[in-house]
């Protein structure tokens, strides 16, 4: 099976596993490059899709997959969806050093929010012990997580599995 086949079927889960729908913002809290904390909830639960990238600055999957985010997240900026980052060290999944991560950013121009965290945060989102980066969790525009993928994603993966669930969820728009 080939790397995207492998891919779109790891995408073909996030749409049929509903242990994932969690609903509401997560209550989490976590300093943001520019030095100040940042409560989740200022970006999930306003009205368009949140993909949180959770990664570190010296994981290459990551480094390959940030030009992606960063095309998703320029396509839908200020619209329907954005790409919010949360970096961590790597390989040990501790805290990140926001040195690290503030070069990274720079050398790589993300303009996409990068809050600073380590892999325990990930268990209050929602998707259970951090097994890998890059990981990618997915929130509706209500802010319930729907999506959790572990590797490489790319825009074009994005966008299908936003169309996709929004086709097969359709029937409950007017109740959401």
């Amino acid at each position: 099976m080939s790397y995207r086949n492998t891919l779109v079927a790891l995408l073909a889960l996030l749409i049929v596993m509903p242990w994932v729908a969690i609903a509401g913002s997560p209550d989490v809290t976590l300093q943001g490059l520019d030095g100040k904390d940042h409560h989740l909830g200022e970006y999930i639960g306003k009205g368009q899709w949140v993909l949180l990238s959770i990664w570190g600055p010296g994981c290459p999957p990551c480094i390959e997959e940030m030009p992606e985010l960063q095309h998703f997240h320029d396509a839908h900026r200020g619209k329907d969806a954005m790409v919010v980052g949360m970096a961590l060290d790597y390989p040990g999944f501790g805290y990140a050093n926001a040195v690290d991560v503030k070069e990274f950013v720079d050398r790589h121009a993300i303009s996409f929010p990068i809050l600073l965290g380590d892999a325990a945060i990930v268990e209050k989102f929602g998707g259970g012990p951090l097994q890998a980066t890059p990981t990618l969790l997915a929130f509706r525009p209500d802010g319930t997580l729907v999506g959790f993928q572990v590797g490489q994603m790319t825009s074009e993966l994005i966008e299908k599995f936003i169309r996709d669930y929004e086709a097969s969820h359709s029937v409950f728009k007017g109740s959401e």
